[in-house]
């Protein structure tokens, strides 16, 4: 399977999920009458960081693997201080997406190299750097933004995480 199709098409149909998270999340807060805000601004833990910075991430998880593996500068994302910011940060990130230039993306051989703050280095393929890296970060902060959701009192299930399996779905 090639990077790109491991990579953007998942991506993509996640972040899709996710906007259908926020808009359950606006849904909830609206009928319980509290300020939608609470959410972005809920975290698991003491120091985790909060929901609107997991949508950041997830984001920047997804733009930083197209730009890592086709060359290009990496974005620097702002964190949404609103659901109408973070809906917008996820549609820009869609867009990015989907002009992703997939032979670019497939061909890409170089070894990729992430710098933490900390100095340490990972350096790895284009395919170890998808499977190992980009992916996995990706999700995290995909699921740890549905876990604050949830535990908010968000009324969730798998069918809201995974939206797009309805489409395989038959009769027996």
């Amino acid at each position: 399977m090639s990077i790109y199709a491991i990579t953007v098409p998942c991506f993509a149909q996640m972040l899709r999920s996710l906007q259908g998270l926020l808009s359950k999340g606006e849904a909830h807060a609206s009928e319980l009458a509290y300020d939608s805000q609470n959410l972005l601004d809920a975290r698991l833990a003491p120091d985790m960081h909060t929901l609107a910075t997991q949508i950041r991430f997830a984001c920047t998880q997804a733009q930083e693997s197209v730009q890592r593996l086709t060359h290009q500068p990496l974005p620097v994302l702002s964190t949404p201080a609103t659901l109408s910011e973070a809906r917008g940060l996820i549609e820009q990130t869609l867009q990015a997406l989907a002009s992703a230039d997939r032979e670019l993306i497939d061909s890409s051989e170089r070894t990729i190299s992430i710098a933490l703050p900390d100095g340490t280095v990972f350096d790895m393929t284009a395919h170890e750097y998808a499977v190992n890296w980009a992916i996995p970060q990706f999700y995290f902060h995909l699921m740890t933004a549905y876990n604050i959701l949830r535990h908010n009192g968000v009324p969730l299930g798998k069918a809201d995480y995974v939206p797009h399996m309805f489409a395989f779905v038959r009769a027996q």
